[in-house]
Order: C-alpha cells, then sequence, then structure tokens
C-alpha cells in the first residue's frame, strides 16, 4: 500500500509551499502527559505480524516524559476501532494508534477515527493530488484513493528525515488522537520526526537502576516499605533468570531528580549492602577510560598481559580488512571482541570487525540469540563455516579477499590444545594464524570478563 507514497516529500513541498515483575506505585505530577497506544489489525492478533511499534512507541515517549498507561491491539473493525479511539481520547492527553490506513478492504481504521468524532470522510485534496501525481491516476474509483478518504476535521503531519526532507506519508491527527502507518519500515521514521513537535512534555523522568544478587523475596518487604514512603515515585521490580552478574534489577523513577536520589539512598540503606552489585549495563561505551581504570587497579603481572594483547592489537589492525577473528560463543570470544573494541577508539576508527565461526556443533537457540546481541553490540558481522568441508583457503578468499590474517581465541589454557585447532593448520602460510590470548589463562580471562561487566553466555 505504501508504495502509493515513494518520493512523496518532493511532491508536497511543492503542494504545501514529522519476564513477570512487580511495580509499586506510581508518581502523580506527570500524570497530564499520558499516553494511550491503540495497536489496530487482525494481522497482529492472529499471529501473522509481531507487533514492534508499541515497544518503539514506549521507548521515544519516555525519553520525552510522556507515561504510557495502557497499550491495546484491537481488530479491524470500525466500531471497536471507534469506541477505543473515543475511550482514550476522554481518558489520556495522548492517543497514539498505528495500522489500518491502507487501500484494502480491511483497512477500517479512518473510518472509525470519524466515527469517534461524529464526523465524515472526504478525499483531502494534498492527498488526492499526490496518489494523481505518483500513479498517473485519475480514477478516483480506484483503491489507490483510499488512503486520501480521510475524516473532514483531520489535519497532515509530515514529518522529516535526517536531511530535512519531508518523509513519504503523514500522520492523521484529529484533536489529541494521531494515527501512524502500521508498517515499521514507514512507522518508525515518522514516529520519531514527530515526537519533539507532538509529545514535548517539557519534563524528564529520573530513573536509577539498582542490580542485586539476591532474589526478590529478599528484598520485597523492604521495597514495599519505601514505596509508602515516596508516594511519587514509581519503583519496578524485575527477576531476571539469565544473567551472570545479578539476580534482580530494580528502578526507581520520578520526575524530579533529587526525590529519585532520595528514595533510591533510602532504598540501599535498608538492605545489605552485600548484595548490591555494581554492574555496567553498556560496557562497550567510553571503553578506553573504563579498561584504563580496570588496568590501574590490576597487579603488575596482570596488566602487563593486558597491555601487551592491546600493544598488539594495534599493530594487527593497522589494515582491518586483511583481518578475521574466529568466534566460538565462548567467553573468550567475548573478551578478543571487547579487546579489538578498545583498539578501535584508541586508533580513533570505525571499522567492522570481521568474524568468522568454525561450526562442529549446534548451538543452544538461547545462547546463540544472546551472542547475536554481543555480535550487534561490537559491531561485527559474523560468517558460518561447516567444518572441515567449507574450511579451506579458497573459500576464506572468496569471503575475504583481503584476509591475510586470522585470528584465534586461543588461551594458554590446556583445554585449548585440543584437536578444534588442527584443522585450521591447512590454512598456513597463505593465511597467518595469531593467538592473541596466547598468554592468558582462565583467571585473567575470568578476572577481565567480570571486572568489565562483559556479557557472555
Amino acid at each position: 500500500m505504501f508504495h502509493v507514497f515513494r518520493h512523496l516529500h518532493n511532491f508536497i513541498l511543492h503542494s504545501l509551499n514529522k519476564y513477570s515483575f512487580i511495580t509499586y506505585k506510581s508518581f502523580s505530577s506527570c500524570q497530564k502527559y499520558t499516553a494511550g497506544l491503540i495497536i489496530i489489525g487482525d494481522e497482529i492478533l492472529k499471529a501473522q505480524v509481531r507487533d514492534t511499534n508499541s515497544y518503539f512507541m514506549c521507548s521515544l515517549l519516555y525519553e520525552y516524559g510522556v507515561k504510557v498507561e495502557k497499550i491495546s491491539i484491537i481488530s479491524d473493525d470500525i466500531d471497536e476501532i471507534a469506541n477505543e479511539i473515543r475511550l482514550f481520547s476522554g481518558r489520556y492527553k495522548y492517543v497514539i494508534a498505528s495500522g489500518g490506513v491502507g487501500p484494502t478492504h480491511d483497512d477500517k481504521t479512518y473510518e472509525g477515527l470519524a466515527k469517534a468524532f461524529g464526523d465524515s470522510l472526504h478525499f483531502h485534496p494534498i492527498l488526492v493530488d499526490i496518489i494523481k501525481e505518483l500513479n498517473n491516476n485519475d480514477n478516483e474509483n480506484s483503491p489507490l484513493f483510499k488512503v486520501a478518504y480521510i475524516p473532514k476535521k483531520a489535519t497532515l503531519k509530515f514529518g522529516e528525515n535526517n536531511s530535512g526532507e519531508l518523509l513519504k506519508f503523514p500522520c492523521v491527527n484529529i484533536d489529541n488522537v494521531y494515527i501512524f502507518p502500521g508498517s515499521p519500515i514507514y512507522f518508525e521514521p515518522l514516529f520519531k520526526s514527530l515526537c519533539q513537535e507532538i509529545f514535548n512534555a517539557h519534563k524528564k523522568f529520573f530513573k536509577k537502576e539498582l542490580y542485586i544478587d539476591a532474589k526478590e523475596d529478599v528484598f520485597a518487604n523492604t521495597l514495599t516499605s519505601v514505596a509508602k514512603e515516596f508516594p511519587n515515585v514509581a519503583f519496578g521490580s524485575y527477576p531476571i533468570s539469565n544473567q551472570n552478574y545479578y539476580k534482580a534489577r530494580v528502578t526507581i523513577e520520578s520526575d524530579e531528580e533529587s526525590i529519585t536520589e532520595e528514595a533510591t539512598n533510602k532504598f540501599c540503606s535498608l538492605i545489605s549492602p552485600d548484595i548490591l552489585v555494581n554492574y555496567d549495563k553498556t560496557p562497550e561505551i567510553n571503553s578506553v577510560e573504563k579498561y584504563q581504570d580496570f588496568q590501574s587497579k590490576c597487579d603488575q603481572s596482570k596488566a602487563l598481559i593486558y597491555s601487551e594483547t592491546i600493544k598488539e592489537l594495534k599493530k594487527i589492525f593497522d589494515n582491518p580488512k586483511e583481518i578475521v577473528i574466529e568466534y566460538n560463543y565462548s567467553m573468550e570470544s567475548t573478551v578478543l571482541l571487547h579487546l579489538i573494541h578498545i583498539v578501535r577508539s584508541l586508533l580513533n576508527r570505525n571499522f567492522i570487525i570481521n568474524a568468522v565461526f568454525f561450526k562442529q556443533q549446534n548451538i543452544p537457540a538461547v545462547v546463540e540469540q544472546s551472542c547475536v546481541d554481543i555480535l550487534n553490540w561490537y559491531n561485527a558481522k559474523l560468517t558460518v563455516l561447516d567444518e572441515p568441508k567449507k574450511v579451506n583457503v579458497e573459500n576464506l578468499k572468496i569471503l575475504y579477499p583481503e584476509l591475510k590474517t586470522l585470528l584465534l581465541t586461543k588461551t594458554n589454557n590446556a583445554n585449548n590444545d585440543s584437536s578444534e585447532f588442527k584443522f585450521l593448520e591447512q590454512l598456513s602460510p597463505s593465511i597467518q594464524i595469531k593467538t592473541p590470548l596466547s598468554g592468558w589463562n582462565s583467571e585473567t580471562i575470568c578476572t577481565f570478563t567480570r571486572s568489565l561487566c562483559l556479557p557472555y553466555t
């Protein structure tokens, strides 16, 4: 349906001359900045399409100080759409809906919007002209023109891209209701562009996150007590089952920084300091400064191992396109990625890290997904090769024409000397093999990983 809006910005410029958890209380001083989200589409309810728009909206609205109070997923039914819009419009400052605005028979959002406000539909002249221009079609009986058939009271809001050009499609607005397209490809840039214009609440939420190495029952009563003492502060507790550093995450937030700080200090004073974890959820940010601080606190022997590895990697990555690293879903793999990330910052360069996985066994799905996230954090591109059929110089050279050096994650631990690396010997001498972690052992690997809060499976 959205091909209708291709190259729309040029024409618009001419025509017109944006797990389970426990939650304690919620702060009231920002209640006037509330939002209700309506996701429209039978395809969502039938699990034919995954809803990602609500997550995207919630993330951005939070940044602009808007508190999302409800998300409703409804079918392509005119009465249901009208009733939900009418209900939400009277309850929340902002009502944001996505979906059901195309040219097909089941796109009924504009009809529901009109019914909610006692309005009638008309062909909006700007949208009609756009459709005619883009499709060379003057037949207003064509289904294409359905996207121009909107409520008479509605206005159009066109966002801009990063270059300041108008985006390809509009948000349709009546009163406090904003209708966006459902396809994330079109929804996300439009919503992001219009966020500051529409949802600027002139407020911010101040949040503290605490990481606790204990189950919720250990601190639940304390959190409940503090929540009663601070009624304008929102407290959240989220148990974590697949984290190596902590067992629960506690959030404390309000729209006053001093109150958030006071509530945080009160809660921390009432629980054992032994269960509080000094956890860094973004170890990849400011990685050089964090590494230097960590190294300064290490004993001399470990500090020397770390610094020598960094020095070696700086030389190796003089030309990143010539380097590929072995990735095997291990802690050592993450350590090597992080070290290269540090080197990338030291060299003030933003190259992609090429990685290859020599598949010898199946990786559990949960581990694989976790490692996908890790690779994304470090801007690493992974290629999977089945061993031994595809592991040869010819295939690697096809994948990486400039490849000269393959970096292995091998350390000096006994279990790294197994036969799993023997098949790589055939690559020499045309491809040089190096092992930057050869001077590391289990202790240095674990110390580096846990001290810098690196993710591992």
